[in-house]
Parts: C-alpha cells; sequence; structure tokens
C-alpha cells in the first residue's frame, strides 16, 4: 500500500538570508544537528525534512522561505514494503523499467548502494540532484542511476543477472571513488529481477538486507522470508539512533508511560517537552485528551516558547519515567512483538477477504456513471442479501405503512444511496463472522458498535457540505473502523487479555495500550485490511487514523468525523453509574480531533456535544430492531 507523503529539499540561500535565525529553526523547530545543517547549508541540494500532510510542509516551506532559504517540495511514497521512502517519479521509473524486462523476457539487477565519509568533518555530496546526473553519464544508456536521498542510489543493471553483477558492482565502487575519493565508505546489496524477485517492493527489500549483510553473493529465496517494515500511525523522519533519552521519552511514550506525563503539573512538563523540536511539541498536544486542563496552558505555552531552567528535580523525575520506559515491556521488546504482528499481516492467505458481494456494491458506489438498476441486478442475484434488506425496510425501524416486497421498490422508496450503503452494511457484516474469545471479545458487539458508529458518521457527514454526496463515505469507513481489533484478538488472544486488564487498571483507552505493547494500533491494521480491499484513499485514511487525525496525511475531517462518531456511542450508551467511573478502553477525543473538528462544525462546544450525543442515542435505540433481524 503506498501512502503518499512530503519531502522538504533545501535548494540553496539568498544573500540577504538570515543565517542565525535559520540554524536556530532548524534546531529547535526541526531537532537538526549541528553537522547536519552545516552539510546541507554547503553542500545543496539536501533533504530537510518529511511530512504526512502538504498543508504541514507548506507552512514549514513559508517560514523557511521568509529566512530567506528556497525549497522545493518533492512527492515521496512510503509503501508498507519498502524500506525507505521513494519519490513517486522514482517509483514511476522503476516500474517501467521492470516491464521493459518483462516484455524482453531478460534480467535486470537492481544495485543498493549507500555511502558515507570517515571523517566526521568531511562532506560528500548528496545523492540527489546533480550528482545522480553526474554518477549516470558513467554508465551505458540502458542502465539507469536514480539518486534515492542524501546518502541511497540505486542503479538499475539492464540485462545483467547474477553471473555479470560482480563487474558492474566493481565498477559502480570504481566511479564513486573516482568522484568522491578513495576514502569514501561504500557498501552495496543487490537483487535480480525475475530470478530473485517479481515485486519492485521485494526487490529492494532483498538488496537493502543483502547491502547490509555484507554478501556480495546474492540472497537464495529460502534465505530470509519477505517482512517489511510497516510504519505506526505517527510517522516521523527523526532518526531514533540520533534522539537523546529525552526525546524519546515524549515521540515514544505510549500507554502507562504517557499517562505518567499527563500527570504532571504544567510547569514540569514544559521542562521536558521544551527539549524537544516544537513539531514534537505539537503532535504531543494532539495527543492529549481535548478536554483536559493541560491543553490551554500547553497550547500557550508552545505557541509563547518561554524560556525554561531544567533543574534537577525535574531532570531526575524524567529520569524516572524514561528508566520505567525501558523496563516495561521496552522499546525493544515492542518492536520484537511489533515484528510479529507485521510478519502475520504479511501472509496474505491469513488475511480476511471482502465478500465478493460487498465488493460488487463497493464497484457501482465508485462508478459516478452507475444506476439504481446496476445496483438492483447485484442484490437480486444473491438470494440471502435480498432477503435480510427486504427485512430491514419493512421494519419498524423506517416504519412504511405498506409492505414492501421488491428491491426495486426499495430503492424507489430510500433512494439509491441508502440502500448502497445498507447492501454493503448487511454483505460486509460476514468479515465479523469470527470466533468469540470468552470474556474478552464479541465479534457481533463489534459488529453492532461499528454499525451503530457508521450510522451516527454518516450522521455527522450530513452536516458537512463535502461528505453529503459522498457514496460509501462515513458509514463505510465507521462500519469498518474498529476491524483491526479483529485480527489482533484473534491472532493474539493472550497478550490482548493482557491490554483489557491494564486498561481497567490504568483506566487508559485501548488503542494507546496496543500501541504499547504492539508497536502499532488496531487502526493501522484496519489501514492495512482497506488497501488490501482497494477502497479509496478518503476511507483508508479515515480508519487508520480515528484515533489520531493529526497524523494522517490526507482527508483528516473524515478521520476526526469517524473518531466522533466513534466518541459518541460510547458516551451515549453508558449509564450515569458508569460514567462516574473511569471510561476503561473507551476511545478518546483527542484535541488533534477538537482541532479539526472545530473547523468543521461551527461553534462546537460543550451544548453542541451534548446535543450530538443525544442524536447518537436516539440512532443506536432505533438501530436495534434492523440489527435483530440481520443477526
Amino acid at each position: 500500500m503506498n501512502d503518499t507523503r512530503f519531502r522538504l529539499i533545501f535548494k540553496g540561500l539568498e544573500q540577504s538570508a538570515q543565517l542565525q535565525k535559520l540554524v536556530a529553526f532548524f534546531q529547535k523547530e526541526l531537532g537538526l544537528s549541528g553537522d547536519r545543517i552545516r552539510n546541507m547549508l554547503t553542500n545543496p541540494p539536501r533533504i530537510i525534512w518529511e511530512v504526512s500532510a502538504r498543508n504541514h510542509a507548506e507552512l514549514i516551506q513559508n517560514a523557511l522561505e521568509n529566512l530567506g532559504c528556497h525549497t522545493y517540495l518533492e512527492p515521496v511514497i512510503a509503501n508498507l514494503s519498502y524500506p525507505f521512502v521513494i519519490s513517486e517519479k522514482h517509483q514511476n521509473v522503476m516500474d517501467r523499467e521492470l516491464s521493459k524486462i518483462l516484455r524482453c523476457r531478460c534480467n535486470l539487477a537492481l544495485f543498493l548502494v549507500q555511502v558515507a565519509t570517515n571523517e566526521p568533518q568531511s562532506i560528500i555530496p548528496s545523492m540527489i540532484g546533480p550528482f545522480e546526473k553526474e554518477l549516470a553519464e558513467h554508465f551505458r544508456l540502458s542502465d539507469t542511476v536514480l539518486g534515492i536521498d542524501d546518502s541511497r542510489i540505486i542503479i538499475l543493471g539492464f540485462s545483467t543477472g547474477k553471473e555479470g553483477s560482480g563487474t558492474l558492482q566493481n565498477k559502480i565502487n570504481c566511479v564513486l571513488r573516482e568522484l568522491l575519493g578513495q576514502d569514501v565508505l561504500i557498501s552495496i546489496g543487490f537483487s535480480v529481477f525475475p530470478e530473485k524477485a517479481r515485486s519492485l517492493p521485494k526487490l529492494i527489500y532483498l538488496a537493502e538486507v543483502n547491502r547490509k549483510k555484507g554478501d556480495d553473493s546474492g540472497l537464495r529465496d529460502t534465505e530470509i522470508a519477505f517482512s517489511p517494515q510497516v510504519p505506526t500511525p505517527c510517522i516521523s523522519t527523526r532518526d531514533e539512533a540520533r534522539l537523546n533519552p529525552l526525546q524519546l521519552c515524549f515521540t515514544e511514550a505510549r500507554g502507562k508511560v504517557l499517562k505518567r506525563l499527563l500527570d504532571m503539573d504544567p510547569q514540569t512538563l514544559w521542562l521536558g517537552l521544551s527539549q524537544v523540536p516544537r513539531a514534537e511539541q505539537k503532535k504531543f498536544l494532539a495527543r492529549l485528551p481535548f478536554d483536559s486542563p493541560l491543553v490551554p496552558v500547553l497550547e500557550e505555552t508552545i505557541n509563547a516558547q518561554p524560556q525554561s531552567v531544567f533543574d534537577k528535580t525535574a531532570e531526575q523525575h524524567f529520569e524516572a519515567i524514561i528508566h520505567q520506559m525501558q523496563l516495561e515491556e521496552g522499546l525493544e521488546k515492542r518492536k520484537e512483538i511489533q515484528e510479529e504482528v507485521l510478519s502475520r499481516l504479511n501472509r496474505v492467505e491469513a488475511l480476511p477477504t471482502l465478500p465478493s458481494i460487498a465488493a460488487q456494491v463497493f464497484k457501482i458506489a465508485s462508478n459516478p456513471n452507475s444506476s439504481a438498476a446496476d445496483l438492483t441486478k447485484v442484490i437480486v442475484n444473491d438470494p440471502p442479501l435480498t432477503s435480510k434488506i427486504l427485512k430491514v425496510v419493512n421494519s419498524a425501524f423506517y416504519g412504511f405503512p405498506q409492505k414492501i416486497g421488491t428491491v426495486k421498490q426499495a430503492v424507489v422508496v430510500l433512494g439509491i444511496d441508502e440502500i448502497m450503503d445498507l447492501a454493503f452494511g448487511v454483505a460486509a457484516s460476514k468479515v465479523f463472522e469470527v470466533t468469540r474469545l470468552e470474556g474478552l471479545f464479541d465479534p457481533k458487539a463489534v459488529w453492532h458498535h461499528s454499525m451503530c458508529t457508521g450510522l451516527i458518521a454518516q450522521n455527522l457527514c450530513q452536516r458537512v457540505p463535502e461528505y453529503q454526496k459522498k457514496k460509501l463515505g462515513g458509514f463505510t469507513a465507521g462500519l469498518l473502523h474498529d476491524f483491526g481489533k479483529i485480527f489482533l484478538a484473534q491472532g493474539f488472544p493472550e497478550i490482548y487479555g493482557h491490554i483489557h486488564v491494564d486498561g481497567t487498571k490504568h483506566e487508559l483507552p485501548l488503542f494507546e495500550l496496543e500501541e504499547e505493547r504492539f508497536g502499532l494500533n488496531h487502526a493501522v491494521i484496519g489501514k492495512l485490511l482497506a488497501s488490501k480491499w482497494n477502497l479509496p484513499q478518503y476511507l483508508v485514511q479515515a480508519i487508520a487514523f480515528h484515533h489520531q487525525p493529526f497524523s494522517a496525511s490526507s482527508h483528516s475531517e473524515l478521520a476526526a468525523i469517524i473518531g466522533l462518531a466513534d466518541y459518541l456511542y460510547y458516551e451515549a450508551t453508558m449509564s450515569e453509574e458508569q460514567r462516574g467511573e473511569a471510561p476503561v478502553l473507551f476511545p478518546q477525543l483527542t484535541f488533534g480531533h477538537w482541532s479539526v473538528l472545530t473547523q468543521l462544525f461551527t461553534g462546537l462546544g460543550t451544548e453542541q456535544m451534548e446535543k450530538m450525543k443525544d442524536d447518537a442515542l436516539a440512532i443506536i435505540k432505533e438501530s436495534q430492531d434492523p440489527f435483530e433481524i440481520i443477526d
């Protein structure tokens, strides 16, 4: 699955550039080291930063332009199967080259090259820009040279198999040393298409593994399983190895550790938060509950950026938290479990599939030229679906005085969009037909919550012009938003059981504890499934980021609406007695949600939220009859 992100690249400086302010901006706002800033300013072009949302990238770009720094934005692909991001244009070039190889029935060797310098003070040019063109001049016209980032190059050797790879690899070494100097450090890995890998992601992945192992002989297919790394919702460009413990504390804290940070008073919290870049400060703020008393204080402080003195008491306090992070499940343990989850996700045959009838309904919904007759034809060709839809339409939920006897009549009475949503929901409910886990997980309860969340989201979308006419928008995203829970509960019941116990004990929402234990949450898994089912990006993003809309690369509004619908469901169904207790495992509405929602719903506040909660409760009560019929 491809996730488009945006890379900001430094081109050069104006003569009037405010260097002192510029360096301060790089250090404080972006967290760049002194060496990286020096290399960038003295040897452009260089990659400055990478973000998930274009508007965020443009804000940084505008700030840099005001300081006399020229930059440009480049769309990049964070494919879940790639070990690093690749620009859109380079992915297209490589796809075309692989297609040529298939047509001419020959081989292609992909060489992945990484360069570095022995001396910290030495500067070598970035592999993007002019150097890419200079390097390409030393290879034959049929070979392709691609500068991936500041330190990586990919070279595609046309009609080069394993036998001829040694010669080309020696040439790559010699040319790079001629251009960069004899002391440059070069590591190379390669794989052969289609002999060793039949897809671009696997070809790159095997070459990277080969490079890290320093094995020039190539890998046999049986030597390593294809297990690409998948990013978590809060993807960051930071190099974790370069972060100090305090920065790790604020960027990696999840679950119980995050709660401990939130229990601090604002002054102590700011002492630590002031030590990380402002972009990370804002991400941390976005994770807080929207009604937390910390929010207005931290928001004002982050905007003002007051000077703080990091005293010994505060330092000891944060050291204790950092120590806790390393002991309680720890980052390494989290990564191990994450790799196991991703390994299972990579076994395509083990993943659930969207029922064929739901896929057909979705295909009709995606076609702007589709008609009521197209939808009717699909439904009537599936007798069980027809029967359930007619039962629902004739239930007390709709309350029609006369019996509706055909699907065609139902479409006329309710409209194509209403029947389409209903048909998709009934058909997709089959994905929830999995084994019940006693005391932990009830698939029917998850499905009921998902259907209600979809209906609540649909109601909310009617208030937002952009989503009023979008077929399979809010309802479908709400229906599928929690499906990742089924995968985790079925695949890791013991760990998931511990998570539920921790949630009850520590009063934490489920997704935070999932990230603490698994390194990713059910929403990310839902993103993978939605992508596998070829759902459109607005649905993929909404499912993936309904808990963290501030991290969405696009369609953060729909993600925030689904998060609100999810929150309203639990708020509406809690009794007064439960409301006095901790909302264990219930989703939080974060400041990140609130920032987006206040732009969508004019005058959003306590009164309007209470009205939304009442509407949600009415929708849930009205939905009981259809759910019983479908069950």
